[in-house]
């Protein structure tokens, strides 16, 4: 089965407008209309990260770099405070805001990203699933959490333990920070303005916001949980 979700942006100060249609498949929510890119700056060798698993001989073209190029081609003219009014539509809803070209751009490249196949980003394929476009840094780092934690449940259900901190979604967003460094990296030698290089660096800022939250800061969540701390009492028959 298929699913697709429409972005539709329209720039306020000229009333130019495009439409992004992602569709994708709902078994693994990976994308089916990846119109890869073969430009030099999406080729595997420029820029690699130093963690990639991929050889260029099976992938000459980064993955993640061939996702976004389509996008950022249609955008990467536009300033990057420009403002847009940007409307995301999917399932039974519609989401708008009048947000800046790289706030709309940074959205719509977190949608992307994590079916691009890059081994690094494809842990976020849940977060695409249940996209909340435009989401703050707490309900980034609540999101994130609690993906993580649905995800624990599943290794538990099959191999009967469960991790019991945070330490390997700390390994996945520090292998993110990397990534996001050297996207930008190719994107210097590609852009001619740098909005698609600030919506990478807001991911990035909420890449760091989470990477210290799982350390310091996740305790400000704990009272929305009280009630789960009380002993529960079955009903009676």
């Amino acid at each position: 089965m298929r699913e697709t979700i429409t972005i539709k942006y329209t720039l306020k100060s000229t009333e130019m407008d495009f439409t992004v249609d992602l569709v994708f498949d709902t078994k693994d929510f990976s994308l089916l209309n990846l119109n890869a890119g073969e430009k030099d700056w999406t080729r595997l060798a420029f820029h690699k990260c130093s963690h990639c698993p991929l050889n260029q001989e099976d992938f000459p073209f980064c993955p993640l770099a061939s996702a976004i190029d389509d996008v950022i081609s249609k955008i990467h003219s536009f300033l990057s405070y420009d403002e847009v009014h940007a409307q995301v539509e999917y399932k039974n809803r519609i989401i708008s805001s009048n947000v800046s070209v790289q706030r709309a751009l940074s959205s719509l490249l977190g949608l992307i990203i994590p079916a691009s196949g890059c081994p690094h980003t494809q842990y976020f394929r849940p977060m695409s699933r249940y996209h909340m476009p435009f989401a703050d840094t707490e309900e980034t780092i609540y999101r994130a959490t609690t993906m993580f934690l649905l995800a624990q449940y599943f290794i538990h259900k099959k191999s009967g333990c469960i991790p019991t901190d945070f330490s390997r979604l700390e390994t996945i967003y520090n292998n993110i920070h990397i990534v996001n460094t050297q996207i930008c990296k190719r994107l210097r030698e590609f852009c001619e303005n740098d909005s698609p290089l600030n919506a990478i660096t807001i991911l990035d800022m909420l890449t760091v916001s989470i990477q210290s939250a799982l350390k310091h800061d996740l305790d400000k969540f704990e009272s929305y949980f009280s009630a789960f701390s009380e002993t529960l009492t079955p009903p009676s028959t």
